[in-house]
């Protein structure tokens, strides 16, 4: 659980840059989410811990979030409008969801159907495939860094982990000088200390897929060095067997294992051969329309104005600020 009380260098009721920092919406592994208003609009604005500022790698990845965000626009990742610096505190300004992480939403409502568990997976997956086709890695995919909306619709969230080629359009995969994530949803390769790819983000998403089915992860308790062991060397126990009593089908399980297999080059091919496996198992997944695999990103060479864009209602032209 993240310390709600790590130190921040601006709070409530203070600003950054033009911004006026309203009611805290949350905290991640980098920084705190406060609510501000733009045009007459609530928006998201997120500021780093002063322990982040303090770290190099800390520090440059919170700015990297904000670039890989603001590449990429696709319904299903988080929309970054802006990301900039003012008086050395770097923030990224941001869409505002209406709902909740799924981490929580699991937690509270409990159990949850087969169909909603592919349906959330499903919608990580186009978001996933959007990321993948503009370059870029996520490298964290985990329950906490996923939203569910009040209306349904999953997004992507905290891009600290992500690589894009900061001199110009993003590259797959990129070297990161740290292994970071979250033991529970590292691939084994990453694990290794190889650098995190599409695959990894894949396979990240096939342990929440286990995890919305059975209620745990495939490798749940005990240290993370344990953890991180057993995606290692030990066999993922079927869903099935995991939840005698539910009644997983089996063109179900063998989607879940197979996103969950040890080698890379054994997984699905990519996030969009992985939904389109699961609208064959789910048919009525894709005739509601949830899988859509169409998306769009783009890849703006100067940071773009927040006002501009909710002003129009359309991406604002990019400019240097």
């Amino acid at each position: 659980m993240v310390d709600e009380c790590r130190h921040v260098p601006v709070d409530t009721g203070g600003t950054v840059g033009t911004y006026v920092l309203g009611r805290r919406l949350g905290a991640g592994g980098m920084g705190a989410v406060y609510e501000t208003h733009v045009n007459g609009r609530n928006v998201a604005i997120k500021v780093p811990y002063c322990e982040t500022l303090e770290s190099h790698n800390a520090g440059r990845r919170f700015r990297d979030e904000g670039i890989a965000g603001s590449i990429i626009e696709h319904p299903n990742v988080v929309r970054v409008y802006e990301h900039g610096e003012s008086a050395g505190i770097p923030y990224v300004v941001m869409e505002q969801v209406d709902g909740e992480r799924l981490c929580a939403k699991v937690a509270r409502e409990g159990g949850i159907s087969l169909r909603r568990a592919a349906t959330i997976v499903g919608q990580i997956l186009n978001g996933l495939a959007a990321l993948h086709a503009a370059g870029i890695v996520h490298g964290d995919v985990k329950s906490d860094n996923v939203l569910v909306g009040d209306d349904g619709l999953v997004k992507l969230i905290d891009f600290g982990l992500a690589h894009p080629d900061l001199e110009g359009r993003p590259t797959l995969p990129r070297t990161r000088d740290v292994v970071s994530g979250t033991p529970d949803y590292m691939a084994p390769e990453v694990i290794r200390g190889a650098d995190s790819t599409a695959a990894s983000d894949t396979y990240a998403a096939g342990v929440i897929l286990y995890e919305l089915v059975t209620g745990v992860t495939p490798f749940a308790g005990g240290s993370s060095t344990e953890i991180v062991n057993r995606h290692l060397r030990e066999p993922v126990l079927p869903p099935s067997l995991r939840r005698p009593d539910r009644e997983v089908p089996p063109i179900l399980e063998r989607i879940i294992m197979r996103a969950l297999e040890k080698d890379p080059a054994k997984r699905f091919a990519s996030a969009a051969s992985f939904a389109s496996a699961l609208c064959v198992a789910i048919p009525s997944l894709c005739e509601d329309e949830v899988l859509v695999t169409s998306f769009s990103t783009s890849t703006p060479t100067h940071n773009w104005n927040v006002r501009d864009t909710l002003a129009r209602g359309t991406p604002a032209s990019r400019r240097a600020r």
